[in-house]
């Protein structure tokens, strides 16, 4: 009994803002009795550039859904460009900070945009959802709350039960999916299109005015230093594609992996220095995908680079651990078009795969790799890939496009 109560108090001074914010809105939600008259649809979709990027055609089979309704989307502004480039939405709406890290004066100020409108039917997609979206959820002004089930992970147990009341229809994720586009399959048949099939993500793109001649692009950098193959043999890599193809090579990355890139750089051989652009921190996100859109091929981390191009029908290589293998590398697509083309995968297999980043788990099954992720190392399932695997999927695209 004890230890249930220290678990509901520890619970309580974590989320106190996220509850206070949540019960205000949830009760007036629930004592709202009459329907508004709107026929508008709000999708929520608060997740990073690559889930959202992922999410592409999902988005897509939703809006043709709802075809004859004015259709809302509320995103992170990092994605705001991933969304604007469908072109699918009548409006989008932004949250300025992160879901982890909330800026509550951002919310608050976010809430009252929100309340401004009335919708009939909201939409929530996202099955590791963050509390920010059921305060959303709960705020936006809408006559039925429609979600997928949560699992536990980035909004803990005692809040996924707590909040559940919230929603008037919860669409079951499949137990036995590992891939993140079986849930978005999921969903989307469960909105009333059972015929739907998962397909690969899509994002037009157009010119990129950056570089000049055919290129290939690197994105040593990603959300975390644990996922990062290590930027020596980034290097290497680079040194053997300009050996075999002579190709000019541009380095992808946000501002804050300045660090990375110049470690990358400082392995490479004179030449090749000479040969590489750096336009790390220096593109949007809409640079970013028309940069990747018009490359021969991406070489990269698990981060949105690699999800970026497939969307674009980019040829790509990227090296995946094992903390959620399956889930969003390697693909798993119900629909797939000869037209298509999926990302080419590198992994070393280890008994601690699955461990879904629980340092409890990686410390029972791995003790030197929490030693690492402790230190903001490479796990060491991403450690272990070796530059002959990942130059073996690389010759793979070289020879198919004959460059």
């Amino acid at each position: 009994m004890k230890t249930f109560i220290n678990k509901i108090a520890g619970f309580l001074r974590r989320n106190k803002n996220e509850l206070r914010l949540f019960w205000k809105y949830a009760i007036l939600a629930k004592l709202h009795l009459w329907k508004y008259n709107s026929r508008k649809v709000i999708l929520l979709r608060l997740d990073l550039i690559g889930d959202c990027t992922m999410f592409t055609s999902a988005a897509k089979a939703i809006r043709d859904f709802y075809h004859d309704r004015e259709m809302t989307v509320v995103c992170l502004s990092s994605a705001k460009a991933v969304f604007e480039s469908l072109g699918i939405f009548d409006r989008i709406i932004c949250a300025d900070f992160k879901p982890h890290d909330i800026d509550y004066k951002k919310l608050i100020a976010l809430i009252a945009d929100l309340r401004t409108d009335k919708y009939d039917i909201l939409l929530q997609p996202q099955i590791s959802k963050y509390p920010l979206a059921d305060i959303l959820g709960a705020a936006i002004k809408c006559n039925k709350r429609i979600a997928i089930e949560t699992k536990p992970g980035n909004s803990g147990e005692h809040w996924v039960r707590m909040v559940n009341f919230l929603y008037d229809t919860f669409i079951p994720y499949p137990r036995d999916a590992r891939s993140e586009f079986d849930y978005y399959g999921a969903f989307v048949r469960g909105l009333g299109i059972p015929e739907y099939k998962t397909t690969v993500p899509y994002l037009p793109y157009g010119e990129q005015h950056f570089i000049e001649g055919d290129y290939y692009v690197l994105y040593p950098g990603g959300s975390l230093s644990q996922k990062f193959w290590p930027a020596e043999r980034f290097a290497q890599i680079a040194n053997y594609i300009y050996e075999k193809t002579g190709l000019l090579g541009v380095i992808l990355g946000v501002a804050s992996e300045q660090w990375v890139s110049d470690r990358l750089k400082a392995h490479l051989n004179p030449l090749v220095t000479m040969c590489m652009v750096d336009l790390t921190g220096r593109t949007s996100v809409s640079d970013i995908i028309d940069i990747i859109g018009n490359a021969q091929f991406v070489v990269s981390n698990d981060t949105s680079g690699v999800h970026i191009a497939c969307a674009t029908n980019t040829p790509s290589v990227a090296n995946v651990g094992g903390w959620l293998f399956g889930r969003f590398l390697p693909y798993h697509i119900e629909e797939v078009k000869p037209s298509d083309t999926l990302p080419l995968v590198a992994y070393t297999e280890m008994p601690c795969f699955y461990c879904n980043w629980d340092w409890s788990i990686v410390g029972q099954r791995n003790a030197e790799c929490l030693r690492r992720l402790q230190q903001g190392e490479p796990s060491e399932c991403i450690d272990k890939i070796s530059y002959e695997q990942m130059r073996e999927l690389v010759d793979q695209i070289i020879d198919e496009k004959e460059l």
